[in-house]
């Protein structure tokens, strides 16, 4: 039977739980992490509390982990390092992120799917991401999912606009629409001089964006849902 939305939003969201009891965000050394109360409130509100995490010790991080939420859960989730062009990070539980310079390109583990995002490697997303933005570049990326039963492949066409914030800071807004069909996503990316500092990232049409973060302290406090970075 097809997942509904609110159904994989729930699987989605119990997968990144799981990762919390072995990756809270209040402390880290050497890739290994500890939890906060902040997170496990946020375990107790799926029921996951008082429960045994039966997973190993994650490895040490290579590199620094990859600061991630999803909804109301905040994750840490040590590096692995790069496969082709991808920075690869994996959970002890399966949950496994790919980003390409700030960009999210793969989603495994969550019970819904980004088996690959392709980015054009002359777009923006490689090339002066920020000045495409101000400049209001229209350019195009391929998503690749598992919905339905089989693996869908989606073309988009995204538009990108710049909103000016104090001193170096701004929001790049990415608008895509699918080439055929009505559907689409809009990521956020916050920016300081040239870094992008958090974001949200669009993965399957059956779940909600995924929040970056770039410090512990952002993704401790902010929901980036409501508010900026």
């Amino acid at each position: 039977m097809p997942l509904t939305r609110q159904g994989a939003w729930r699987r989605a969201a119990m997968a990144f739980a799981g990762v919390v009891v072995i990756a809270g965000l209040a402390a880290c050394s050497n890739g290994k992490f500890n939890s906060n109360p902040a997170l496990d409130l946020g375990l107790d509100y799926f029921g996951l509390g008082k429960k045994p995490a039966p997973l190993p010790e994650p490895e040490p991080s290579i590199g620094p982990p990859l600061l991630v939420g999803y909804n109301a859960i905040r994750v840490g989730i040590p590096g692995v390092g790069p496969r082709g062009q991808s920075l690869y990070y994996v959970a002890p539980d399966g949950v496994e992120i790919a980003m390409n310079n700030g960009f999210l390109t793969r989603v495994i583990g969550l019970g819904i799917n980004l088996d690959g995002m392709y980015l054009p490697v002359e777009s923006p997303y490689f090339n002066d991401f920020i000045g495409s933005a101000r400049e209001r570049v229209v350019t195009q990326r391929v998503a690749e999912y598992f919905r339905k039963g089989r693996i869908t492949r989606d073309s988009y066409r995204c538009a990108l606009s710049f909103d000016e914030g104090e001193g170096s800071k701004g929001v790049i807004n990415e608008k895509c629409s699918r080439f055929f069909g009505d559907s689409g996503f809009t990521n956020r990316y916050w920016v300081e001089g040239d870094r992008i500092v958090c974001s949200t990232q669009w993965f399957h049409p059956d779940g909600d964006s995924l929040q970056f973060f770039e410090t512990v302290e952002q993704a401790t406090t902010l929901d980036l849902r409501r508010q900026g970075c």
